[in-house]
């Protein structure tokens, strides 16, 4: 049986991810600093550290057979979290240093994740893998140095190696601080949702998509049919923030002028619009994301710890 060492399995899409690896039939050595989420965790074997660190994780997988590692942890996800020793040293160094360590465990490839916060603000329509990197923001460009690095050091030793830049991700699990869940609160509690105009135009992608994309990165890199390099994420569709947050409050049956769009000013360095081409990830393995956005937020709602506290089915 296949067995991969993953890192980040009790964020987000890690704890999506390990369903999707458990009905792969694929077992999991899953690293993390805490406890798998309730209610999402699969069974697993979890190992706990103290410390993200290379050598931490190494001391934690022991002698274990590992063919391949997929690495999903990152500092910065959270806005509020932007240290800039802890950008560094989880995003800019620590990918590079799990490359070797997956080199010395004899793994046959290396998946991460990425973010298109790794691009320079781009005022095209669709975001190619070669558009420029980002240089000034302090989160992007770790991301985006931390994954040059994976790849180089996986090239000097000969592990393919697949940075998946992931676009706006969204779905089951979500923080509460994200827009979804939000909006979700909010509109239950037959609160005022204070919003931007919502003219920002974004890639939203539902988590199982990001996840079924992650599949297929890990099973190219393992049978050497993906070649190393970066690969974005995305529907290649744009949706303004407006289309989603009405599209949520039809879902849900609410009251959509409860959505209070202009209360809040656009943030300086809010791009308009961002969104990818997926097509090179589609050439080399054939993945399409299966959900359009209105089929993801009727997807996600049910499974929402905020609609199940509010009864809805």
């Amino acid at each position: 049986m296949t067995r991969i060492l993953l890192t980040g399995g009790s964020g987000f899409i890690g704890s999506r991810f390990l369903a999707h690896l458990a009905t792969a039939n694929i077992d999991a050595v899953s690293i993390g600093r805490g406890a798998l989420r309730n209610g999402y965790e699969t069974p697993t074997d979890h190992r706990v550290v103290s410390q993200l660190a290379a050598e931490q994780v190494r001391e934690a997988v022991g002698k274990t057979p590992i063919d391949a590692v997929v690495h999903l942890a990152a500092a910065g996800v959270n806005p509020g979290d932007r240290d800039i020793g802890n950008l560094r040293t989880i995003n800019g160094l620590l990918p590079g240093e799990l490359v070797e360590l997956a080199h010395a465990l004899g793994a046959r490839g290396f998946v991460m994740s990425g973010s298109n916060s790794e691009y320079a603000r781009f005022d095209g329509d669709r975001i190619r893998e070669d558009a420029p990197l980002e240089a000034t923001k302090v989160y992007g460009a770790t991301k985006a140095a931390g994954a040059l690095m994976a790849l180089a050091t996986g090239a000097a030793l000969g592990l393919p190696c697949a940075n998946l830049r992931l676009f706006n991700v969204y779905g089951p699990g979500e923080a509460p601080h994200r827009l979804l869940p939000a909006l979700c609160k909010s509109l239950l509690q037959g609160k005022d949702v204070p919003l931007s105009q919502g003219h920002q135009v974004r890639d939203f992608i539902h988590v199982d998509d990001a996840c079924s994309a992650l599949m297929a990165a890990l099973f190219g890199v393992m049978d050497g049919t993906l070649p190393t390099g970066h690969y974005n994420v995305c529907t290649g569709e744009g949706t303004s923030v407006r289309t989603f947050a009405l599209g949520v409050a039809n879902a849900m049956n609410a009251d959509p002028s409860l959505l209070r769009f202009g209360m809040i000013p656009m943030r300086p360095d809010d791009q308009p619009r961002v969104v990818g081409d997926p097509s090179a990830l589609e050439s080399h393995t054939g993945w399409r994301p299966r959900l359009s956005v209105i089929e993801g937020i009727a997807e996600t709602l049910p499974d929402s710890h905020q609609v199940k506290r509010a009864g809805m089915p």
